[in-house]
Formats: C-alpha cells, structure tokens, sequence
C-alpha cells in the first residue's frame, strides 16, 4: 500500500482510521465531513478543479453532497464530472444502499454513464471493495468508487496542511505539538482577541496593488515570493489577509495547501515529500532549502521586516490608508470614533495598532536590544523639520552634539521593527507617540524635563521670527521662520502627554510641572504672542486646559482685552485673514470635557459679544451653536449641565444669548452640523459616540422657548422671531408660545409690523401647500389666523408699504383668500397681487395724500411696481403734473416713472406719448425727462422717426438711456439700433447687441465696435463683455471679407481677453502672421528683453514712456505664451521640416544681430515643446533633429520649460500623493530610453524630465503621508 515517508510523518499530523471513526461519533462531525472532503479535493487537485461541496448548516439543503469537476485523474478524484454522497452513519453499508437507489434514480439532471459516483464514509467498511464490485457490474454509473476511515488517514497523509488543519481542530483526542501551523490557526492567532475579530480590510487597506500582485504570483508558476512590511508578522498577516479577503475557490484552496514552517529541517521534510503543490510560509533565515522546493512545484512565501535583506525583489507594502483602516475597524465592531482615534495614536501602523487594541505583544525588540538614550532627543521634540534652522537648534540643544551626527545615530532607528521614528521627507516624526512615552517615560532622567523647558521658552516665547531672507517678500506671501509648525507641535504633544496620567512620566505632579510651562507663555500675553500661537492653541489648551481659560479670561477682563488683537483681519492672497480660528478650536476641545464646559462656553459666549465680525465664517457664535445644537449637541457634559450653563449665559449679553438660543430651534437651525474640534490624546479614553434621542431634542427645544420667551422683553423683532418659530416646533410648544403672544400681544408696541409680516407668511405657507408633511391643518392655523386679525397694522405705511418692497409673490396674495398653489394658477397669484397693489395705492393716497406717496418711491425697493400701481389709480390731470415731475429721476429712482409710463401704454395708443411729448416740451422739461418718458415705448422705427424729430438734446438723452432689448426688430433696425449706440458712445450695450445679432451686422461694423471698445472711452461703465467679445471674434473668423492686417491688429487689442485659459478662440492670426515671419517674433523679444548691451538699450528705448514700454513687454510675454502653431506645421499636422529650418535659421540671426540669440533660443524651445502630444505624429522626429542640430543650453532648456508647463495644473485629493506626476515621470523615462541612441541630447531633456516629475511626485507624497498621519 502507497504510504508517505517516514520522514514526513515525523513533522505533518498523523490522522488514524481510529481518530477519524472516533471523530465520526461526534455531533459536529455531519455538518464538518464536507468541509473536510473539500479541502483535502483542493489540496490535491489542479487548481482549475471545480468543487461545491456545501457544508456546516447549508449541509441540510437537499441535492448531492458534492460536485466535482476535474479536468485531470488524480489518486483520489476522477476525471470529469464525480458526484458525492458523504455519511457519518454508524452502518455505512446502509447509508451507501440508500445513497446509491435514491441517486441512481434521480441524478439531479446528470447522467450516470457520464459521471463517476462516489460515496465517502470517516468509518472502516471493510465490506466496501465486494459493494462497488458489484455496483460497478450493475454499469448504470461511469464508474463507482467508495473512501473509507482508511482511505481517508492515507489521503490525509498526503495532504499535510489539511492533515494539520484537522489535527488543530482538536477533534476526537487528535491534537498537535508540532511546530508547523496551519494558515486558518495563524490567521485565527492574528486576528482574534476575545469577542473582537479583525477583518482583513486590516491590514490590506489601500494595499490594492501589493495584494493583485501576490494573488497574480500564487497563480502563476512556483516560485520564491517576498513580502516586505514593517514587520515579518504583518507581512504574513497581508499573505493570509489577502487569500481571506479572495474569491470563496480561490480562499479555500490556499487554505487547503499552505503551511507555516518554523524550522529550516521541517521545511526540508514537507517540500521535499509532499505529493502536491503546497504553499509554504517559512518563519527561519537560512534561505538554502527554497530553491529546491519550487523545483518540486511549491511557492515559497518568505515575509520579510523594513530590516531584513534579501536578494531578489519583493512586494513591498506601503503604508496602510487611513479611511480604508477605519472603515475596516468599524467592521470588526469598533466604534466610527474609536476607529479613527486608534488609527491617528497608532501612527498607521499595524503592529502598534494591535498594542492598542490589547492584543498580546512583548514590545518591540529594541527595547532591549538598543541603546535607548539614543532616542530620547527625538521623544522629546516629537517631530521636527531638518529645513528650518530652529528646528536643528533644539535638537542640536537636547543631543548635546551636531545635527549631522545625531542623524547618522537615528538612522538605524528607521529600520527596525515596529520603528518608533518616521521620516517623510525632511520632517521626522514619533510613529506612535503615546505608545513610546509609555515604553520610554522610566528612561527619562531630571536633565531630560529641564531640556525640554528650555527648548520650548525658545520655540515659543521669541513669537517664532521670520528668516532674515524672507523678511522682504510680500505679506501676501507665507513667510518662513526660524522654527517650524512641526517643531512647536511637536513640543506641545510632548507636553500634553507628560500630564496625561495614563503615560505615567517619573516626575512629580506632572500637571503642576506642564501648567507652570504653559502659564509662562499665556501669563499676561501680548497681542502679538496670542496671534503668534494661534496654530498651536488647540494643543496647549490640551496640554493644561486650567491656565489656558484662566489666562483667556483673563487677557478679555483687560481694557482693550489683547487676546482681540487675534480676531484682527490683515490682507491675504485672495481674501482678508484672521488668527482666531486656534482659539476657538482650543475652546471647543474643551467644551467637549464636562469638567471644562461651563467656562469653555462662558468664554465663548464673552467673545462672541466683543466678536467684530468679518470674512471668516469661523466665529464663536458658531461655536456656540454647535456645542449645543439640539438633535446634535457636541459635549459629554450632561443635559441637566447643558441647560443650566445656557441660563447662566442667558443676562450676560441678551442679543448673543438670543441668537444662540434661536439657532437651538428648528425654525432657524440649518439641517447640517459641523463637527467642533476635538482633543488629540485626553479624549482617548473617551467614550464620544453619542447617542442623541428625539427625547432629548425635543426637551432642549422646550427649554430654549422658555428662555426665549424670558428675554422678549416688549422687543418686537423677538415676538415675531418667536412667532416664526411656533409652527415647527412640538405642539406643547406651538401653543405655549401662541398662548404667551396672545397674553403679550398688547405689551409691544408693534411700530414695523414684523409680526404681522411673519404670520402672513406662515399662513400663505401652509395654506398654499396643505397637503405637505409639514403643513398645519385648518385648525392648528386657527390660532395664528387670529393673531394675524388681531396684529394688523393701524399705520397705513406698515400696513401697505411692504407690497413694493417684495417680490415672492406667492407670499403677498391676503392669506383669506390663499388656496393651494398650482403651477398654472401662477397668472391668477400675479393678478391678486397687482389688485393688492393698487389697493394699497389707494389707501396711501387717501391717508397721505399724493406727495408722500411721491416721495415713497426714494424708500420702497420696487418703486416701478409702485409706479405701475399709481399709473391705474390716478386720471386727474394736476396729478398726472406732479408725476411728470418725476421724470427728471435718475437711477435708481426714475424706475418709478417708468413703471408709470409703462401700465399706461398698455392702454394707451402712440398717440398718447405724442401728446405727452408734446406737453413735456411745451411746459419746458428738460431733455432727461422727455427721453425717460420715451424709454418705455416700443423700439422700432416709427418711434425712431418720431425721435429724430425732437432735436439733438432729446436724441441724445434717448439714446444713451434706452434700453437695447432688440427681440423682434428686424435686421435693418438692428443694424441702426447699433449705430445709435456707437454714435452716442455706449460701446458695452453695442458688444452685446452685437453679440446677440450676429448674422446680419456686416463685418465692418463687427470690427467697428470692437475697435472702438477697446481704444475709446464710453459714456457708460464698461460691463464684463468677455464672452461676446469672444463669440464675435469666432463670427469674424469665419467670414471671407477682412484682411490679415485687420484680424492681428484686433487680435492685438483683446490680446490679454483672447489669451486666457478659458477661451476657445485664442489668436490664430497672430500666431500665423509669428509662425511666418521670424522678424515679428523677433520683434516681441525686443520689447520684452533688453539687450545686453546698454548703448543698444538706451538707443532701443528712445522716445518710449515707462508706460509704454511695459504695456508693449506684457503684450509680447502674452503673445508668446499663446503661440501654439509652429512655424512649418501644415494643417495635417505633420511639418515641414524645410520651412522649419529655414524659419528658426532666421530668427536666430536676426536674434543675434540684436543681441538676443539666448532668449530667442529659450522661447523656440518653448515653442517646439507645444507639439500635440495626442498628434499621430507624435514623438515628432523632424523636432527632434533641430534639437540635436542646435544643441544649444538655452534650448535645451526652452524645451524643457515648454514640457513642464504642458502639464499645466494638476488637481488631487488631500491624500493622493504623486501618482499624477509619477505617470508622467514614467512617460519621460520611456521617451529617453526610446531615443537615446538616435537623439542623446533630445533623451537628455527627457532624463530630466523625469527627474523633476520624480522630485516633485516624492514631494507630494510626502505631504499626503504628513497629512494623513496628522488628520
């Protein structure tokens, strides 16, 4: 009989016929056969072997236990399809006569003379070879075949990681003490911790690439495999994460056939015995027995640390993503918040990760093995950047030597196992810096606390000077100082996790020795030393949370209080900037503490009173409403505490304390919250996964009424606020404030009618959409409907003025009479609205009489509706006097008279504006008013006519009032309306005439209006006409009628309009007239750089003004960073190479005759590099070959520049790194290699090219590694 080695049996599990009978005994052996017989058909079949052997509860589900398709005979599966029947019974016999009759007649859709049956009992049946004699003789199956207890110990001895799997499994007494493992026992090992389990999302978060790449090499033809991580433990759990993590065929069979070996002569064993393809996972250093075990068809996974060296390539793994881990985290059953806060304190390392989470661990190695004072500098500082002099200093102070020689020590430090440093660039910093105080705080001596006293008075109490170099840049621009935010960061963490207890530093009253720290800098601050920390603030009101409020509130009891020096804006890039934002993030960190609460918001509360406003949207109001915000409060201070300090709050400014408790109510609470800032380290320990109840919520609204009604105080703005509310608020609610205006309504005086407003608008509201969820029925408006009776204003102004002051006309219509609202019932809103209007007009006439409603339409915003109003009411001809009057308005205010003239020609003939013309002139009113009447009659000729019959005076006014709305007219009137506006200088209003009649202006008046746009000054502010300017240029560049000379000299008018990023229609004439005359593109080199020869200099800029000669440079630099067509190129896109040459030989002469041959060379690099990358021409030998003619620096350079600059800008999300610019790095790597031997000059500019793209891709990284470890 067939039987492994003896050798082999010495270290895989020995599985007996007994054991697996006796394990047959057990309850949980039915639902785990299958699960047995599965693996051990992946373990020692090919891998594209189709198994669906169902087990555990789904082995309950009616149909074959198993089927099997397998291209290939092996020892134990047959070729082609096999169908299985599997039994624990304690009779096999039985169970196979009752198998075979049921499956013999009802194959499931199978035919048997196509498939092999095959039926597998755990127990002996020593009648089993007779049974399928006979069964075979019957022919009715392809073929029979029966597995015992004894067939089943042999298969088990040829799969060892099953044989190994079943052994851990700690069934029936078979139990293991060998030192191999099988991959579910380390995964188990890795991942499990009481009732947490973490999923493989783990440790393969943004892992993607490495975890594709081994699955393509598992797949892939035996071989050694190396995985780099952190640590040779991580690098297995990504091996394993990876396979978990993979299609159910693909997870199972690697679990069917790896095994973790510890010991080189194990190893030998296994690889050299086993029967099939096994996955090994070696846990030793001797790499000598790997070779021979891919020869014998296994893949060898070998996990390697950030120290270990090996010879061939590895996958390495880059650092875990953060989001990718959280969402993991969350996964395995932790909170969202205590996902992200371990995370942040774990520094993204796995390892440290698990410490956290209390998984067993033994500390990092090094502990013991390195010299541990070697480290302690970098504990201190906590991070630094080595670019800022400051920086260096402090470490230079805590080391005791040189930079240079200290960062040769730390060197070997970054690669260790679970290092406790990261470098990222220049910066340095703790990889996990919670965990190494507590590992390292027993090491730390008096010398070592005195140290970082000192380095922090420097760091912080000098208000961190600029550089000396940087001193005369611009204040826009960001300046660099002497100590990096890093470094004082890095200071104040050190600080906040000496006084956190749980780190348990040797001092003595570690909080005492922090707040003396911090109390000296806080201590009677200046101005300038708050604006100089607002940064760090958050960190240092961490670190001693008592001395910052009591040095916050005591800087604010001061006259003036200087901690308002931080919330002073100064000029920024774009917008204005402040220095306040640290504060009020270091208040609500406190906030978030019960203990703090109360006077974190007091103080609060203080500022937002001296708060002066501006840009920022940070201010402490908003501070404040998001500490308390009802359905999302963000504070573990208590309810019972929250409603107290808000009454506590309540006297010490009522205008603050009424907004905050306003913005409490839903009414006026934006459905968005915006998360305060949190604590970094003392909130660890926290418990801030808050569960806010619809209980809670509606108590704080119920509070917030109380009080808000306690500060109405007879002030009407706040009765009408607390009316605006009543609808969204709880019924309990919505009653006790309608019950408390109905008792207050007599005691406020009502002067604006705000209450009344409110309650029209709320009744429209919810009368217009009754059918809404939100809506209040018939009866729950009842009580507003009579307030809104009662409220209705005596004054005929506030009672009135309101409809010309409104334009939301839904809201306007007299609630009585609202009715559901209908799209197409709008016209019907629209006619109640005007008959309120003109009601209105009446009441106002007869209660104030003509003059006072004159003089309405300097107050109210809509004064032409007011107009219009007017317009149906009056007819008595002394009144129509006082109107005309009004049309000597200018703007704003002449809107009135022209809504009046307006509803009167509706229902008015021409013949009526003739008369009052005619009445207007006779009684001597100026130019300015006949035209005003005149603006509102229908454009056209016939009034044109009319004009040109009134004289000069009235033309002229007319014309440089009217308003050019062409719709309707026909293409002679259009043509006319323009020349009127060109004659009369409205030059904006004829760009957009034109813009809009393009078709039928002919192109001399095209050219006519924008030539004189652009050189003459207009009787009317020039308006933003990019756009039709640029839709006019595209009309004449399709006409046939104009020369070259007339499109470049437009063309140079709107040069800086027609070369910006955003526009499509560019400068084709000029580029042309440059690509075939070297004389003009010399020429913009001579206007934008002087020669190098004075004498030429000063002879050059003869008779030229300073502004001149600017203006001429900043069109020749626009110029020549538009210029896209090379000269020679035809319109194909290939190039002429001739016509090339020549062009470039004749600009460089002429270049050099003026003392310009260097730039001239720089700018036709420039231009060369504009060749289309997506041409099909493209890389453009001809080009390259110029290149390699010339082989001058300066062009070499040009090429280069134009390269980079074809990148353009490049948008990322925060954590994307250089993948963008490391493409094209790539790009620029492959072109070098690609024409190294036929063009080396031209591969050189590509080599650099990549370096630079290579630079700058590192650069980003490094920025999103900072950031990611910071967020």
């Amino acid at each position: 009989m067939w039987s492994l080695p003896v050798t082999l049996r010495i270290y895989t599990m020995m599985i007996t016929r007994d054991q697996l009978a006796s394990w047959a005994d057990t309850p949980e052996s039915k639902a785990n056969f299958p699960h047995l017989i599965s693996r051990l058909i992946r373990a020692t079949t090919a891998k594209d072997t189709k198994v669906d052997i169902p087990w555990g509860s789904a082995t309950y589900i009616g149909g074959w236990d198993g089927i099997v398709d397998s291209k290939e005979k092996t020892r134990y599966v047959p070729k082609g399809i096999s169908l299985w029947e599997l039994g624990t019974d304690w009779d096999p016999k039985k169970k196979a006569d009752a198998d075979y009759e049921k499956r013999t007649k009802d194959p499931r859709g199978y035919t048997p003379q196509d498939a092999t049956f095959v039926f597998v009992t755990p127990r002996t049946w020593t009648g089993k070879d007779t049974w399928v004699k006979r069964r075979k003789e019957e022919k009715k199956w392809k073929d029979v075949i029966v597995y015992d207890g004894i067939s089943l110990a042999q298969w088990l001895d040829e799969a060892p990681a099953v044989s190994r799997w079943f052994a851990s499994q700690g069934y029936a007494g078979v139990c293991s003490t060998e030192g191999i493992i099988t991959a579910d026992e380390r995964w188990k090992e890795w991942s499990c911790l009481e009732q947490l389990q973490l999923q493989p999302g783990c440790v393969l978060a943004g892992r993607d690439v490495a975890r594709v790449e081994l699955i393509k090499l598992l797949e892939g033809d035996p071989s050694i495999i190396e995985v780099r991580a952190s640590t040779k433990g991580e690098a297995i759990a990504f091996i394993l994460a990876t396979m978990k993590a993979s299609a159910p065929e693909l997870s199972d069979r690697f679990f069917s056939t790896t095994l973790i070996i510890d010991q080189e002569d194990r190893f030998r064993s296994v690889s050299s015995s086993a029967q099939h393809a096994l996955n090994l996972i070696v846990q030793f250093e001797s790499t000598d027995p790997l070779g021979v075990a891919t020869k014998n068809g296994h893949h060898v996974l070998v996990p390697l640390g950030a120290d270990d060296v090996f010879s061939q390539e590895s996958i390495t793994l880059p650092a875990v993503d953060k989001n990718a881990l959280i969402e993991a985290l969350e996964a395995s059953g932790l909170s969202r918040s205590k996902a992200s806060t371990l995370t942040k304190e774990s520094g993204h390392d796995i390892t440290i990760l698990k410490k956290l989470l209390g998984f067993p661990s033994y500390g990092a190695t090094w502990i013991k093995t390195q010299p541990i004072r070697e480290i302690v500098p970098a504990l201190l500082l906590g991070r630094w950047d080595e670019s800022y002099p400051g920086d260096i200093e402090l470490l230079e102070k805590l080391s005791g030597m040189s930079y240079a020689k200290y960062r040769e020590a730390l060197a070997k430090w970054l690669y260790l196992p679970e290092s406790p440093l990261k470098k990222i660039g220049e910066t340095w910093r703790l990889t996990s810096p919670l965990d190494l105080w507590r590992s390292m705080s027993a090491h730390l001596v008096d010398r070592d606390f005195q140290l970082l006293e000192e380095c922090f008075i420097l760091a912080y109490h000098s208000g961190n000077p600029v550089l000396e170099s940087q001193i005369d840049l611009p204040d826009y621009i960001s300046k660099k100082r002497t100590y990096s935010g890093w470094v004082r960061e890095g200071l104040v963490q050190s600080l906040i996790l000496i006084s956190i207890p749980q780190v348990g530093v040797s001092i003595r009253d570690p909080q005492s020795w922090v707040d003396r720290i911090v109390g000296g800098l806080l201590s009677n601050a200046s101005g300038a030393t708050w604006v100089s920390i607002d940064r760090e603030l958050p960190l240092i009101a961490e670190a001693s949370p008592q001395v910052f409020l009591q040095s916050v509130s005591r800087s604010l009891s001061h006259r003036p209080p200087e901690i308002m020096d931080m919330f002073k804006e100064k000029p920024g890039l774009l917008n204005p900037v402040a220095s306040h934002t640290g504060l009020l993030w270091a208040l609500e960190e406190l906030a978030w503490m019960p203990l703090y609460f109360k006077n974190a918001c007091l103080l609060l509360h203080k500022l937002a009173t001296l708060d002066p406003g501006g840009r920022l949207s940070n201010r402490p109001l908003n501070s404040l409403t998001e500490i308390f915000k009802a359905w999302h409060y963000q504070t573990l201070a208590p309810y019972a505490e929250r409603v107290k300090v808000l009454k506590e709050m309540l006297p010490r400014n009522v205008d603050v304390s009424w907004k905050l408790l306003k913005s409490l109510l839903p009414s006026f609470s934006s459905g968005t919250a915006w998360l305060t800032h949190r604590m970094r380290w003392r909130m660890f320990w926290e418990a801030t996964d808050l569960c806010y109840t619809n209980r809670e919520w509606f108590d704080m609204c119920s509070e917030a009424v109380g009080m808000l009604i306690s500060l109405c105080d007879g002030d009407e703005t706040r009765f009408s606020d607390l009316i605006k509310a009543a609808p969204d608020c709880t019924p309990r609610d919505r009653e006790r404030i309608l019950k408390w205006a109905q008792e207050t309504l007599g005691n406020i005086e009502h002067k604006k009618g705000q209450a009344w407003h409110t309650l029209r608008r709320i009744l429209n509201h919810h009368k217009q959409y009754p059918d809404a969820e939100w809506a209040l029925n018939g009866d729950e408006l009842s009580p507003f409907e009579q307030l809104y009776i009662q409220l209705q204003p005596e004054d005929v102004l506030v009672r009135n003025v309101w409809l010309f002051n409104e334009d939301h006309r839904t809201q306007m219509i007299d609630p009585a009479t609202a009715i559901p609202f209908e799209v197409d019932g709008y016209e019907e809103i629209v006619g109640q609205v005007a008959t309120r209007r003109k009601t209105a007009v009446v009441e106002l006439l007869r209660d104030l009489g003509l003059e006072r409603v004159l003089e309405l339409r300097g107050e109210v915003k809509y004064p032409s509706c007011l107009g219009e109003a007017l317009a149906k009411v009056i007819e008595d001809e002394q009144d129509l006097q006082c109107v005309w009057q009004c049309l000597e308005d200018d703007t704003p205010y002449i809107a009135f008279a022209h809504g009046f003239i307006s509803q009167k020609l509706r229902c008015e003939e021409f013949s009526w504006m003739q008369a009052l013309v005619q009445e207007l002139l006779e009684k001597g009113y100026s130019d300015k008013a006949v035209a005003n009447a005149l603006v509102e009659v229908r454009l056209g000729q016939e009034l044109w006519n009319y004009i040109d019959f009134l004289g000069e005076g009235v033309q002229r006014e007319y014309w440089l009032r009217m308003r050019p709305y062409f719709n309707g007219l026909t293409d002679e009137e259009i043509i006319i309306c323009i020349s009127k506006l060109l004659q009369y200088r409205r030059f904006s209003s004829a760009v957009e005439v034109a813009r809009c009649h393009l078709t039928p202006i002919p192109s001399d008046m095209l050219i006519d209006v924008l030539r004189r746009w652009a050189t003459e000054e207009s009787q009317e502010p020039q308006s933003p006409v990019g756009y039709e300017i640029e839709g006019i240029f595209e009309e004449l560049n399709k006409r046939t009628d104009i020369d070259e000379g007339t499109y470049c000299e437009l063309e140079t008018l709107y040069l800086s309009l027609l070369t910006q990023a955003r526009t499509q229609v560019g400068v084709p004439h000029l580029e042309a007239e440059l690509a075939s005359n070297p004389e003009s593109f010399v020429q913009l080199l001579k206007w934008l750089y002087p020669p190098k020869n004075k004498d030429r200099q000063r002879k050059e800029q003869e008779g030229l003004s300073v502004e001149q000669r600017q203006n001429a440079a900043e069109r020749s630099y626009l110029m020549l960073e538009a210029w896209k067509k090379i000269p020679g190129m035809l319109e194909d896109g290939t190039i002429d190479e001739t016509e090339l040459r020549d062009w470039i030989k004749s600009a460089r002469a002429l270049a050099s005759e003026c003392d310009r041959l260097e730039v001239a060379d720089m700018h036709i690099g420039q231009l060369l590099a504009k060749h289309p990358e997506d041409s099909p021409y493209w890389p453009e030998r001809k080009i390259f070959q110029v290149i390699e003619d010339i082989n001058t620096e300066d062009l070499k350079e040009g090429y280069s520049v134009g390269m980079l600059k074809k990148g353009g800008m490049t948008t990322r999300g925060a954590f994307d790194g250089g993948d963008i610019e490391r493409e094209r790095a790539e790009y620029f790597g492959a072109l070098a290699s690609e024409h190294m031997c036929d063009y080396p000059n031209v591969a050189e500019v590509f080599q650099r090219l990549q370096d630079e793209y290579g630079l700058r891709a590192n650069s980003h990284d490094e920025v999103a590694e900072r950031d990611r470890l910071d967020a």
